[in-house]
């Protein structure tokens, strides 16, 4: 129990774990205390959030900065919704099958865009994503083009508000864990030392860029994941899934929530939420405040919210302690 404590939550005292069951019990009971709306809000949040985690994953885990996850996420989303709405198959078997072939799509994406570097790698990513929104958006008698997919049919067990809920938050939970996990293996730590210094660790024997080329692909699995949930949730596929501004979402949620912190895409999640939805209620130009929020943050919290908490946090302990000791 220790050890899977260690490797998944970094749970060490008794009142860390109390608050996760705390956490765990407020989840479960959540949607029987109120009504639809926040129900399909806290669903959306959660699959935002693992967007933003596998999105993490390549960022604050592997240092590679890149702009066509939304691509990824919006592929994803029609492989499992065409066939489906077609009759070419069941939504199990699609599920299954979207979610491979994302994952091989992700390799594939990743093995030419790991032939550059900096800038130029994330340029690549861009086109990527870009050559599979244009896509999406001339194949229209198979992707219904900008009028999207709709009428995706899901089992009754979670066709409810309530049954969608608790799938989705199974999924994400599983998916959160799995991908905790690995960042606390010996392949999350080999990547830590390539976010650090690439060439130093090259130095030591460790092959670069097939590091790389894996977290780019594990990435790439979440991310299919999380636009195959979404599509599920949505009860169809739409070109913006695999838009700029798809794209866009877990680099805000990631920086803004903190890349080095395991929560950070969670809280920046969370926060690009609460704009489009809250804030969208006033302004139509919510983008453009979530711009500014972007730069803010960029340039006063470098850590992000969480990082700058948590530091803030870890200098008040110390000066607790140091006055502590004087006494």
């Amino acid at each position: 129990m220790g050890l899977w404590n260690k490797l998944v939550f970094g749970l060490g005292n008794r009142p860390q774990t109390f608050g996760l069951l705390l956490v765990c019990m407020i989840v479960i009971l959540f949607p029987f205390f109120v009504d639809v709306f926040w129900i399909r809000l806290v669903s959306e949040f959660a699959i935002m959030a693992l967007f933003a985690l596998a999105y993490n994953f390549v960022l604050g885990q592997a240092g590679l900065f890149s702009f066509g996850h939304g691509g990824i996420f919006g592929l994803a989303a029609y492989l499992l919704v065409v066939p489906v709405t077609k009759g070419l198959t069941s939504l199990p078997f699609a599920f299954v099958a979207s979610l491979l072939l994302t994952t091989m799509t992700s390799y594939v994406i990743g093995w030419f865009c790991l032939r550059l570097t900096g800038i130029y790698f994330s340029i690549l990513t861009l086109a990527f994503s870009q050559l599979i929104w244009v896509a999406i958006w001339k194949f229209r008698s198979i992707t219904g083009g900008d009028d999207g997919l709709i009428g995706l049919q899901v089992p009754s067990l979670f066709s409810s508000p309530m049954g969608q809920y608790f799938f989705i938050l199974t999924t994400v939970t599983l998916s959160v864990v799995l991908i905790r996990i690995i960042n606390n293996s010996p392949f999350g730590f080999t990547l830590k030392a390539l976010r650090e210094n690439s060439r130093r660790a090259a130095f030591t024997g460790i092959n670069v860029k097939r590091y790389q080329l894996m977290a780019f692909t594990v990435s790439g699995f979440f991310s299919g994941l999380a636009g195959i949930v979404f599509a599920i949730f949505t009860r169809g596929a739409f070109v913006e899934f695999a838009s700029v501004s798809k794209s866009f979402e877990p680099v805000f949620a990631a920086i803004v929530g903190g890349v080095s912190n395991f929560t950070g895409p969670l809280i920046g999640a969370g926060f690009m939420l609460a704009l489009n939805h809250f804030v969208g209620r006033f302004t139509e130009y919510w983008p453009s405040i979530s711009g500014i929020i972007l730069i803010g943050v960029m340039l006063f919290l470098p850590k992000g919210i969480v990082g700058t908490v948590t530091s803030l946090v870890d200098n008040m302990n110390k000066g607790i302690v140091s006055a502590r000791r004087r006494t």
